[in-house]
């Protein structure tokens, strides 16, 4: 099943979550969380949240809310798009932290592990500096990899020319992609049976993932994103392609 919403993981237990305007209201179904969370709505517009056996709650911007795990709840549609933050204690067995995926070679303690958690927690800070930081970091780490098995080498300019584009994560999903990787993607739509748009839309939460989430070592942020593309199909949930309904020719 689809989830009705897009997401942005900042960090352990805390992510960003937009419902849009353009939601089903019927996919916003009854359900419960693993873990205790705090809600804080940064936008809303007469959306509600409601609880089993109990009167809608309105969800005013700038408010906290508590959802207790193993509660029954739903989010009911208003107008405009529902932005919330939203935070939650995940704890894990080993130390009580959050691992990364196995893919990444990020094993808990490990200099990349702790070179990752540092990237999402400058992410999620909202200042630009450490924004600024957090890119150079992936991509010294990630350079240092290729190092390992070839010679790689980026100019000052080339790298600052990187750090300009992707700066900003929130600004990724919105960013114009260029005429080259558009022609590459609309091979792959075609190719697949996808439409072009969720195929544009897959690569940039693989740009915005590989900076945020991390990566397998070696992999730019570019051949990341292409690579979720690549493995993205309507039936997984993480993926946003579509089938389009135009004949192959």
């Amino acid at each position: 099943m689809k989830k009705p919403y897009t997401e942005i993981l900042l960090e352990n237990g805390n992510r960003f979550r937009v419902f849009e305007a353009t939601v089903d209201t019927g996919d916003l179904v009854w359900h419960q969380d693993q873990n205790d969370r705090k809600i804080y709505v940064h936008e809303s517009s007469n959306w509600q949240l409601q609880f089993d056996n109990k009167l809608p709650l309105a969800l005013e911007s700038g408010k906290v809310y508590s959802v207790p795990r193993d509660t029954w709840h739903r989010v009911i549609k208003g107008e405009g798009n529902l932005v919330l933050q939203i935070s939650e204690n995940v704890i894990t067995e080993e130390k009580g932290k959050a691992k990364h995926e196995p893919q990444y070679n990020a094993p808990e303690g490990s200099k990349r592990d702790k070179q990752l958690d540092a990237t999402k927690a400058d992410l999620a800070s909202g200042d630009p500096k450490r924004k600024e930081r957090a890119y150079r970091r992936r991509e010294r780490m990630e350079r240092q990899e290729r190092e390992k098995n070839e010679t790689f080498e980026m100019s000052d300019d080339a790298l600052r020319e990187l750090i300009r584009e992707v700066l900003m994560l929130e600004d990724i999903m919105n960013e114009e992609l260029s005429a080259k990787v558009k022609k590459s993607l609309d091979k792959k739509a075609e190719e697949r049976g996808f439409t072009k748009g969720s195929v544009y839309a897959e690569f940039k939460k693989g740009l915005a993932a590989w900076a945020s989430s991390g990566s397998r070592k070696g992999m730019t942020q570019h051949q990341w994103a292409h690579a979720r593309v690549n493995s993205a199909t309507p039936s997984k949930d993480w993926a946003v392609v579509k089938k389009s309904k135009a004949k192959k020719k």
